[in-house]
């Protein structure tokens, strides 16, 4: 409330010196001694009288008219006012002064023409003025949407970060506490194992990006842990050829990994595979999943889970026209295809 009264405030006190300031250099440049006297100032108050009711039914014009796109309403309306302010100006000093002042003569020092142009003068400048008041506003308030979109996204972004989190940790833990019931000796080196991918988890997710050869790594980190839990006949393949280390957003490329183990050799599916191929040049970056199809779950490994559907809003968000995500499923394999467009 305040605020807005400040506003209103800087705006009344914008026009009192805009107005002043005109009056002031209108009596001086058309005195008629040596130094400006009342007579002068008068004269001068007198003339603007019409030329100030010009000028605010202009604004209301602009607000009516032109912001609506109506220009040829706007041209014939300003035609209008600039005809009926001319008029009123003459009236003003052969009619209404005398009543007014009786004491004084005025007369108008200028004709039709004269006072048109000067009134088209003063409303050039004054819509001037006010659009480029309205365009800096304008701009403010883009600014401000842009900004409030952006942390929106950032929050969102987030968001759908955090929710990897939970879901990553607990099918770890599980792995853990397999080789626990069985006192494996491997179990402190799964324990480093997972205490360095959920230092890069915590840590590099609230990353905006991260190096394409650090989500390499977690990849291979995620890859080892899991084969302490499956069978050796399981075959995993993780194929790389990174030409340029690339700048993406961290956990993109887990999600589908975590995915392909959670469908692929549930169970510990015999001869289940796991093919990763994952590249990169100067222009973008490619990463392709296939894993065998469990006849277990024939047909459910269907992309609708919460944690696709993060990756495809994550995906809008960061890499909106810049991404292409395929899911394709055959006889006997799913396969994931995800493109990503980048700047060198």
């Amino acid at each position: 409330m305040k605020n807005r009264y400040n506003i209103k405030l800087n705006r009344a006190l914008f026009h009192a010196l805009f107005w002043s300031v005109s009056i002031l250099v209108f009596a001086f440049i058309f005195r008629l001694s040596e130094t400006v006297d009342e007579l002068d100032l008068i004269y001068s108050i007198l003339f603007h009288c019409s030329i100030i009711i010009c000028v605010y039914s202009n604004f209301r014009g602009i607000k009516k008219l032109v912001n609506k796109g109506r220009y040829l309403s706007y041209s014939i309306f300003s035609i209008l006012n600039i005809v009926i302010t001319t008029i009123l100006n003459l009236y003003t000093f052969n009619v209404l002064v005398d009543h007014i002042l009786p004491d004084y003569y005025f007369v108008s020092q200028f004709n039709y023409i004269e006072i048109g142009i000067i009134t088209l003068l003063y409303l050039t400048v004054t819509s001037a003025i006010k659009l480029s008041k309205s365009w800096f506003e304008l701009q403010r308030i883009n600014q401000l949407v842009t900004e409030t979109k952006k942390e929106k996204i950032d929050s969102e972004l987030q968001n759908l970060k955090s929710q990897l989190n939970p879901h990553f940790l607990f099918n770890s833990l599980n792995v853990i506490y397999s080789l626990t019931l069985n006192n494996d000796k491997a179990t402190s080196e799964v324990v480093l194992k997972l205490s360095d991918i959920l230092r890069y988890v915590i840590y590099d997710s609230t990353k905006k990006n991260v190096p394409l050869s650090s989500e390499l790594s977690l990849l291979k980190n995620y890859i080892d842990l899991q084969k302490f839990r499956i069978e050796d006949d399981v075959t995993i393949n993780l194929t790389n050829e990174i030409e340029y280390d690339a700048k993406v957003s961290p956990l993109i490329f887990l999600t589908l990994l975590e995915n392909s183990f959670k469908h692929g050799i549930k169970n510990d599916i015999e001869d289940g595979f796991i093919n990763i191929y994952l590249c990169s040049n100067n222009k973008k970056i490619i990463f392709k999943i296939e894993n065998n199809k469990s006849e277990i779950e024939h047909n459910t490994q269907k992309p609708t889970g919460v944690g696709l559907k993060n990756i495809r809003k994550r995906l809008a968000l960061e890499y909106p026209d810049k991404h292409k995500l395929i899911f394709e499923e055959k006889s006997n394999k799913f396969i994931v295809y995800l493109e990503i467009e980048h700047e060198g």
